[in-house]
């Protein structure tokens, strides 16, 4: 009834049965992709770029909006949406998505959102909006992530995660704006890390291991993780990774010169 607020969506499990499909016969076909905020992983960056033919700068650039939130000043992103199009995604086309097989991983979960504990799903779509549901067969949540490539986005994620820092245990926000842009480069362009790993002093300065090494020339990958392990080292003092032994005794020698 209007006026009352919406019944919450009910707690799912990955055992759970839904019924969903999104397909180009139904009225609201990619109605759900125009005036939407939707954030870009690490991961997300790498395969659009990579399917654009673009250099990660130039994604970042045309296709993105950067995000410092107050409490943490650590960089988000987030797809810009297209302003002279009803605010619709830029990858819509008259088909549908042009960039399915490597969409993001939000568009990937579409109609599922994760709930507040490890393992709980909210079906999201609303049936005023979306009429997925119709004439859909029963799956389970498990295996409707699995035929939409959840899995492994979020395994490539999950590592990326273990080895960066935790913006919400940082001693305090990031307000140098010079520290924010190398967070971002580390986090999301690729490109620009990797020439930094190759061409600086980043190798004389840290120890990288032989296999990580070899991978950083051709696999964007290995430039995420060694982005995520720099930026932990950085920010919360870890240990991971390795300054080169007597590194600190030459720079300093170098200093008084």
């Amino acid at each position: 009834m209007k006026g009352e607020n919406p019944e919450p969506s009910p707690v799912l499990t990955r055992e759970s049965s839904i019924r969903f499909q999104c397909r180009p016969s139904l009225p609201c076909f990619t109605k759900c992709c125009r005036d939407v905020t939707i954030f870009l992983g690490p991961y997300d960056v790498v395969r659009l770029r990579r399917r654009l033919g673009m250099t990660s700068g130039e994604f970042l650039r045309h296709y993105t909006i950067t995000l410092l939130p107050e409490a943490s000043g650590f960089p988000l992103l987030i797809l810009r949406m297209d302003e002279k199009r009803d605010k619709k995604c830029p990858f819509v086309g008259p088909g549908g998505c042009t960039v399915y097989e490597d969409r993001p991983w939000s568009c990937r979960m579409f109609p599922l959102d994760k709930g507040e504990r490890e393992g709980q799903y909210l079906f999201v779509a609303s049936k005023d909006l979306c009429l997925g549901e119709d004439g859909a067969e029963e799956i389970s949540v498990a295996d409707y992530l699995l035929s939409q490539g959840v899995p492994h986005y979020e395994e490539v994620e999950e590592r990326l995660r273990a080895l960066g820092p935790e913006p919400g245990m940082l001693r305090e926000p990031i307000r140098n704006p010079r520290l924010q842009h190398m967070c971002r480069m580390a986090m999301y362009d690729v490109d620009t890390f990797r020439r930094l790993v190759m061409e600086s002093r980043f190798l004389e300065i840290f120890y990288v291991e032989r296999d990580l090494l070899e991978r950083i020339p051709t696999d964007d990958i290995a430039v995420l993780e060694l982005g995520q392990r720099w930026l932990r080292f950085g920010l919360q003092e870890g240990e991971s990774l390795r300054l080169r032994e007597g590194i600190l005794g030459r720079d300093a020698a170098e200093g008084r010169k």
